[in-house]
This record gives structure tokens, sequence and C-alpha cells, in this order.
């Protein structure tokens, strides 16, 4: 058996640019079998992560821009805001149906199933077509103001709060900031 594997080995006759050449395309497939194998699993855990990113950054940005408008409300003051959510973002599918007919002896019966409409971006991404997104929904405001000590700046806060997410104002919470000492 050794005398095979010698002979075979004499006959390709290995130099070193033979050999070099070898290696980088040993390495070059390793590579690409690494990536496709580790880019499936990336896009599993980015679809179970994405709903969780964007209601942290809605989350963010909103209270963001919230406690500026409820700033220049007269005598609020400074104002810290706290924002939950019902719901996150909701994506709905466009559907399409298809038919099939079958033929029995006595009858003729057609079936037909629901089935999501695929659109093909490039050669190997495939996604459902998006026909309407649902934005993530307030469950509850938290509002802590300078000026909060006064009943209409109070009344003011929430009604601004629950005009802005359609919400009532058992769901807002206007509170005094504590002074700093």
């Amino acid at each position: 058996m050794k005398d095979f594997y010698k002979s075979i080995l004499s006959g390709l006759k290995l130099s070193k640019k033979n050999i070099v050449m070898l290696i980088m395309a040993g390495a070059v497939l390793l590579l690409l079998v690494f990536t496709e194998f580790s880019g499936e699993e990336q896009k599993g855990e980015k679809a179970e992560d994405n709903a969780t990113v964007y209601a942290a950054d809605y989350i963010k940005e909103t209270e963001k821009r919230l406690e500026n408008m409820l700033g220049d409300v007269s005598g609020a003051g400074k104002v810290k805001v706290m924002i939950t959510l019902d719901s996150c973002y909701e994506n709905v599918y466009a559907k399409g149906y298809s038919s099939k007919s079958k033929e029995s002896e006595n009858e003729e019966s057609e079936e037909s199933a629901e089935e999501y409409v695929i659109v093909k971006q490039g050669s190997n991404n495939e996604e459902c077509l998006v026909v309407k997104v649902y934005e993530p929904r307030v469950k509850g405001v938290a509002v802590i103001a300078q000026g909060a000590d006064d009943i209409y700046v109070k009344k003011a806060i929430t009604e601004t709060v629950c005009a802005l997410f359609d919400i009532s104002s058992a769901s807002v919470s206007v509170e005094k900031m504590i002074e700093p000492k």
C-alpha cells in the first residue's frame, strides 16, 4: 500500500508553487464553507432579534422626542419620560390563493390554498411581500417634570401624551421631579 501512495506522490511532482496554490485553494474552500454555514445561523438570529432592536430604537427615539415636546409645555420645566409598549412592529404579508381541481369518478371538486407572496431580491435572497407595517402600540407613559406640582401643568402634560399616543389618562402617570440638593 505504501508503494501505491509513493507512486502517486512522485507522479505529481509537487513544486513549491504547486504546494502554495494547493494550500490557498484549500483555504478558500474552507472559508466558503464556513461563511455559508455561519450565514444561515446569523440570518435566524437576526430575524429573532430585529423586533427587539427596532422596539428599543423606537422607544429611545420616541422618549427623546416626547421629552423635547413636553419640555415646551408652559411651566413644565425639565422633563424625563419613560414609555412602555403593548406591541412591537408587526408586518402584514401579501397572500395569494392557489386552487387545484380534483376529479373523482362521480364528482369534481376544487381545493384552494392560501400562500404568502414571495419576492426574489438577487440570486439567493427571497422575502415575503410586506403589504402593511403596524407601528408599536404604546401601553403606558411615565412623566417626571419639575412643574408637575401645578395641577394645570399636570393636566396639560397628561392631555398631550393621551392625544399623541391615543391612550387613556389612566395609562399616563405625571409626577413631580425631585429637586437636586
